[in-house]
């Protein structure tokens, strides 16, 4: 606690942000949350949460019901990048989207699902030790209305979390579920430049984003495929954050094959409305009738929460080392800070 003592509180809130906790605290709550992420790391550095890090399986999970997203990384300790053995869209529906609109999508159809997408088929598959799933949003892209699809999506999330639960409780299930708020793994790979350098060398403001929910995905996207450049059979770890396999070198490659998400980018981010009259909409969304086309959103979404996750933990086991060593915290923070920055995409 006195080693924190010292820090300013926007030095807190950045290492807040690091380590994946809230940063909307006073400086008391600040330090007595990093005091409590870290306590584990300085009384056994060899763990991650309660479990051991030694081959960590985290599956990474993007909740949706015509594409649900997972990803699949294992890490051998907290000193090196996870690697990625599995990466994949699935449909969580027994025939067309169209079922969905039916009144026996109820709970209890939702609950089935979820059993038989998780315990007979992706748990089997994988065993996680860790269970990564992104919280719900209660509105579709901060709009005042809740629309039905988000209401179906949350009945899925709330049943999902039902079963895997029971599972725990009843011993059949040895892994850890942890809620991933969006916000979090957005603040910690997106960082917003309010103000632009324009021709004549001074400060301009940019035109107000229009729909900053799109550009989030877009820029997430970007970052995905800016991780993957380089990558192939030949060089799987040409990423510094994860290493990839012969299974999910594929799906890499996928973010190279079109350009139109560049040219969708720059609008939103100068402020000008997007076409969405082509065969996917300003977030890469496939529409009705789009074939063959991967929803590269939300596979960039289970990735990047994965991912963050894992850094998150690791960043917690640096600072508590740190703190036991007594290092200067001040330049402690500067460092991981300056080191994490380039890292991340640019919102606007």
């Amino acid at each position: 606690m006195a080693s924190f003592q010292k820090l300013s509180v926007e030095s807190l809130k950045s290492l807040s942000r690091l380590c994946g906790l809230s940063s909307s605290h006073t400086k008391r709550e600040l330090i007595s949350n990093l005091n409590q992420a870290i306590l584990r790391y300085s009384s056994s550095p060899s763990t991650l949460s309660n479990f051991s890090v030694s081959n960590h399986r985290v599956l990474s999970v993007d909740m949706g019901l015509r594409n649900l997203s997972y990803s699949v990384l294992d890490l051998p300790d907290l000193e090196q990048a996870p690697t990625l053995s599995a990466w994949s869209l699935t449909s969580i529906l027994p025939h067309t989207p169209l079922a969905l609109t039916q009144p026996d999508f109820s709970p209890a159809v939702a609950a089935q699902l979820a059993y038989k997408t998780f315990v007979e088929d992706i748990l089997p598959r994988f065993n996680p030790d860790t269970i990564l799933l992104e919280r719900q949003r209660h509105r579709s892209a901060g709009g005042r209305n809740v629309l039905e699809w988000t209401l179906k999506v949350n009945m899925f999330e709330s049943v999902l979390y039902g079963v895997l639960t029971a599972l725990i409780n009843q011993g059949a299930l040895k892994a850890q579920i942890c809620e991933v708020l969006p916000s979090r793994t957005k603040g910690y790979w997106i960082r917003n430049a309010v103000l632009s350098t324009s021709s004549d060398g001074g400060e301009s403001r940019r035109k107000p984003v229009k729909n900053r929910y799109a550009l989030a995905k877009l820029v997430k996207v970007n970052l995905v495929k800016r991780w993957t450049e380089g990558v192939s059979f030949d060089n799987p770890a040409a990423c510094k954050h994860v290493v990839f396999t012969e299974s999910t070198i594929p799906m890499a490659l996928q973010f190279h094959l079109s350009s139109s998400r560049n040219s969708r980018l720059r609008k939103l981010q100068s402020g000008m409305d997007v076409d969405t009259t082509e065969n996917a909409d300003a977030v890469g969304r496939p529409r009705e009738g789009a074939a063959g086309k991967l929803k590269l959103d939300d596979l960039s979404d289970s990735l990047l929460q994965g991912v963050a996750f894992v850094q998150w933990h690791q960043h917690r086991f640096e600072l508590a080392k740190a703190v036991t060593n007594g290092a200067d915290l001040a330049e402690f923070c500067k460092v991981m800070v300056d080191r994490h920055t380039p890292e991340m995409g640019m919102e606007e």
